[in-house]
């Protein structure tokens, strides 16, 4: 927690380094709605329908202006080893692990997003509209209504309410691994650390030249 409390201020100064960290969650999400969209499961349609959220457009809205044109090779070439871990293990996830799923990746949108937050992140970087964050007009209302919609699952499926905490917190795990896999150091970082480094060793280099020439006999 306290190695993802650090990133999230570095992420925040550079706009590529946001987006590169939203394209992971853009990943998972699309990878998660495409599997709810597809099923038929009545776990799964009674999830769907009560959270009534296409987060992957919001997302593919912000990614777009963020990167630009060619968004979608910048969301690949940027995707992490875990992002890739994590889709995998969404596409292959049995109906409860899918529904704890996405108890998890909406959670951080409807308890996070909102009007509020979108004002923030503009802030910071104008030239995107975070639509991400437009979940919903009335906030409160739809965190009750989250937190009702998992509630009631527990309660319909009874047989599946301790495997879905179980599960809930597994999913938990693996985005903490993604938010560590995200870049959080801007690219001209390097340039910078470089060009510092390489005058920091010419200064030795003559400070040591000096020395050895004072030391030289006749000296």
């Amino acid at each position: 927690n306290k190695i993802r409390m650090l990133k999230l201020p570095l992420i925040l100064t550079d706009t590529r380094l946001y987006a590169g960290a939203i394209a992971q969650f853009f990943e998972l999400t699309r990878t998660l709605e495409s599997r709810l969209l597809d099923s038929k499961e009545p776990l799964l349609v009674r999830v769907r329908e009560g959270l009534s959220i296409n987060a992957t457009a919001g997302y593919e809205a912000d990614l777009q202006e963020l990167f630009g044109a060619s968004w979608r090779e910048e969301v690949a070439r940027v995707r992490t080893a875990a992002t890739t871990a994590y889709c995998k293990q969404l596409t292959e996830a049995s109906i409860v692990e899918l529904a704890a799923a996405a108890f998890i990746l909406y959670g951080a949108l409807v308890v996070g997003g909102g009007k509020a937050t979108q004002k923030k992140v503009k802030k910071v970087f104008p030239s995107c509209e975070h639509k991400l964050f437009d979940v919903a007009e009335d906030m409160p209302k739809a965190r009750r209504e989250f937190k009702a919609l998992f509630t009631a699952l527990g309660k319909e499926w009874p047989e599946h309410a301790d495997e879905l905490t179980r599960q809930a917190a597994r999913f938990m795990a693996l985005n903490n691994t993604v938010v560590l896999s995200v870049r959080c150091l801007p690219h001209w970082w390097w340039r910078v650390t470089a060009t510092v480094a390489t005058a920091g060793l010419a200064v030795v280099a003559a400070r040591m030249i000096k020395k050895q020439g004072h030391a030289l006999p006749g000296r």
